[in-house]
């Protein structure tokens, strides 16, 4: 199953959407009334968390696999952002502007226990759980440009891992741990980057110098990413196979907006 974001216009507001990884059985999981984005499912299926501003601001939601259900985790009046489970599915990670600068927090499933795990005046977000839960990987601004970094899942051990004059953003754990994938504007259009997390074996993954390319999400069975790109004129959705190069636009939805992939079981 992958979980993706629709519109199909510019002025409408954002949708949560589900379908199989081929792009068939499309079913809308929001109303599109409110801007609900950054979708994710919990490890044992059954619950999504997302980002939502219905309540006036946006926030941080979970739901029932179906859409049903909708709860507020967060309830505050800063904004929150790119929620990420716990591999064991008892924890959210997400970042927050609660301190006037966004940081990452953690909290329960049920939205108790907030932690604070990023202190400084740099922008942190996009926190992505390892599949081990004992590494988290964020984007920062702190050392003067958004690069990627990891850190020990209790915040401790902050470790740059990317070193680019270029924006890098958007990581994506794989299923085994042992690699990232994240978009990259290191050859003056946003790519799809991969490495070790020593750093070796970096490879461009998507390879158009014409478009740009979003939001890696690694498959469950690893030969396959999604992305989003504009390669085809609008935001589609894509698979790209890892082993043989085949590239899929599974979305191909003329006028329809399409963005923010994520892969589960």
């Amino acid at each position: 199953q992958i979980l993706y974001i629709g519109k199909a216009r510019p002025e409408d507001k954002w949708a949560i959407y589900s379908m199989r990884s081929d792009g068939s059985d499309r079913v809308r999981l929001t109303d599109g009334t409110s801007n609900d984005t950054c979708p994710v499912r919990s490890p044992d299926g059954t619950k999504i968390a997302f980002c939502s501003d219905r309540d006036g601001n946006r926030e941080i939601y979970v739901m029932n696999a179906d859409g049903s259900q909708p709860v507020n985790l967060t309830k505050n009046a800063a904004e929150d952002w790119t929620p990420s489970w716990s591999p064991d599915g008892k924890r959210i990670a997400y970042a927050s502007f609660e301190s006037g600068n966004w940081e990452i927090y953690v909290m329960n499933a049920n939205g108790g226990g907030v932690k604070r795990l990023t202190e400084n005046e740099s922008a942190d977000y996009s926190p992505v759980w390892s599949p081990d839960g004992l590494k988290i990987a964020f984007v920062s601004n702190r050392d003067g440009n958004l690069e990627i970094y990891v850190m020990d899942a209790d915040g401790s051990n902050q470790t740059r891992f990317t070193n680019e004059a270029a924006t890098d953003q958007s990581p994506n754990w794989s299923p085994d741990g042992k690699q990232l994938v994240w978009e990259s504007y290191r050859e003056n259009n946003m790519e799809i980057l991969a490495a070790n997390l020593d750093g070796t074996n970096l490879r461009n993954l998507s390879q158009d110098a014409y478009a740009d390319d979003h939001g890696p999400t690694w498959s469950p069975w690893r030969n396959q990413i999604a992305y989003f790109s504009n390669r085809a004129g609008g935001w589609d959705i894509y698979t790209l196979h890892l082993d043989t190069g085949e590239r899929v636009n599974i979305t191909n939805s003329e006028g329809m907006l399409e963005q923010a992939p994520h892969w589960s079981q």
